[in-house]
């Protein structure tokens, strides 16, 4: 990661999600940054970007405001054929990081191709807002449901189309009204026999 600002510590953040060894070259850090070092989630290299900095990394994630430098470090990276995203920039990025909603199992990324980052970012928070809720509550009744026919033995493909059954139902998300944390056995064995 090269930058320290708010989209460089959630870039770091994600990275960090996925197991990612990150190091942050900045010549300071985002207060939220100094945490992640603090608790050794992330290394520093408190310098200005220089390209023997990024010799053997995987990825490179570059969050400057400073267009020389993200152009150095995009030409950079892809001469040694690390994969680079130029935050905002799609045009010298030989890949890009679509705006993710991660909620209890759920994940859902939308992207715009690059074309209008503003546009994921509003989209994601209108369906953490509007959708999201909703389909956690199925997401859980499903799960139950799931985990209840695989102990009754029955076949794959009786599971599945009981399921698909179950997700397609007008009363599906009705259901997720009767309870609010865990989903009783008795209820997912109603539901199913209803189906």
């Amino acid at each position: 990661m090269v930058g320290a600002g708010s989209v460089a510590e959630r870039k770091a953040r994600s990275l960090i999600d996925a197991q990612a060894a990150v190091e942050v070259i900045s010549p300071v850090l985002s207060c939220g940054l100094k945490v992640l070092l603090r608790k050794g989630k992330i290394r520093h290299i408190a310098s200005d970007y220089r390209p023997a900095l990024i010799k053997g990394a995987f990825l490179v994630i570059a969050a400057t405001d400073h267009n020389r430098v993200n152009l150095a470090i995009s030409r950079d990276a892809q001469k040694h054929g690390i994969l680079t995203n130029i935050v905002d920039v799609p045009d010298i990025s030989n890949f890009i990081v679509p705006s993710v909603i991660h909620k209890h199992g759920l994940i859902i990324a939308i992207s715009t191709s690059g074309m209008a980052p503003c546009l994921s970012k509003k989209i994601r928070i209108e369906l953490t807002k509007d959708f999201l809720p909703r389909y956690l509550k199925l997401l859980k009744i499903v799960d139950a449901a799931r985990k209840e026919l695989k102990s009754s033995c029955l076949k794959g493909t009786v599971r599945k189309e009981l399921l698909t059954r179950l997700v397609n139902s007008p009363k599906a998300c009705g259901y997720s009204k009767c309870f609010s944390k865990k989903v009783p056995g008795k209820i997912i064995r109603e539901i199913l026999s209803e189906l």
